[in-house]
Order: structure tokens, then sequence, then C-alpha cells
């Protein structure tokens, strides 16, 4: 049977601070791609700061099941199981009403390859789940959670 594709889209987001060199938080979020996925390109939006500093905002978006899975198959295998606790623990929370689940993750570790969630100055994940009418998201991606890491 083929494994369960829930991701139907998965957008990944940051901002670039004037302190910051973008090649490198480029380099961040690159570390969050499994390698046999391409790197789609990146979207870049100019615009300044609350205290008009300049900002350039970056982004990603895989627009297929698979490789919007698969990629955030990854982020989820890449973590700690504390951090993966914590993700199942507030499923609940992270998913919306418009079926889409998000994850905030450390923009400094990833920059090493370490995968944590972070909430502050963080690479945010927005991954839109492919949910059968009436079924229940947070019941899929908690079972789909629990069915990747039996098999890692």
């Amino acid at each position: 049977m083929a494994k369960q594709r829930p991701v139907q889209n998965l957008e990944i987001t940051t901002l670039v601070h004037a302190t910051e060199d973008q090649s490198k938080v480029i380099d961040a979020v690159s570390n969050l791609f499994p390698e046999d996925i391409e790197v789609p390109p990146c979207e870049k939006v100019k615009f300044t700061g609350v205290f008009g500093d300049p900002l350039v905002m970056l982004k990603w978006v895989l627009k297929n099941r698979r490789p919007a899975t698969v990629t955030f198959d990854n982020v989820l295998l890449g973590m700690s199981s504390l951090d993966l606790h914590q993700v199942l623990e507030s499923l609940g929370n992270r998913i919306d009403e418009n079926k889409n689940m998000y994850m905030r993750l450390d923009k400094q570790k990833a920059a090493i390859g370490v995968i944590r969630l972070d909430s502050h100055d963080s690479i945010r994940i927005k991954a839109r789940l492919l949910v059968l009418h009436k079924a229940d998201p947070v019941k899929l991606m908690y079972d789909h959670i629990q069915e990747l890491t039996q098999d890692a």
C-alpha cells in the first residue's frame, strides 16, 4: 500500500534582519529539505520593520504532495524526541480551522543542521493538510506522526 501523504502543500518562511547574512539564513532553511528533494526557488520580499529597520521575508513553497510531505516528514524525523512529543501534545493548537498545521523552528540551530522547536526569530512552517470530508485533522496528523516515528 502506498504511504499516506497528508501534506497537500508546504510553505516555509523566515525573516532576515539587517544584522543577519541572508545567504546563511537561506542555507539554514535548506538544511530542512531532504537530499532527494529539489529545494524550490526562494521568493524574497523586502520591507521595513516597526522600528524602521530593513527586513527581507524569504519564502519557499512546495506545491505537490510528495515533496511537501517528504520535507515535512524530514523535519519531524530530525527533531528530538522531546520536541516531537511537544508537537504531538500540542497538535490541537497547531492545526487551524482551515486544516493548516503550524510549527516554528529555531533559525540558529537550523544553520548547524539541528531541527529544534522555537518561537523567537524562527523559521515558520505551514503545512496545508489533505483531510477528507468530516475527518479529524488532529487525529490524522497524530496517527501520521506515530506511524512515521515507529518506522524510523
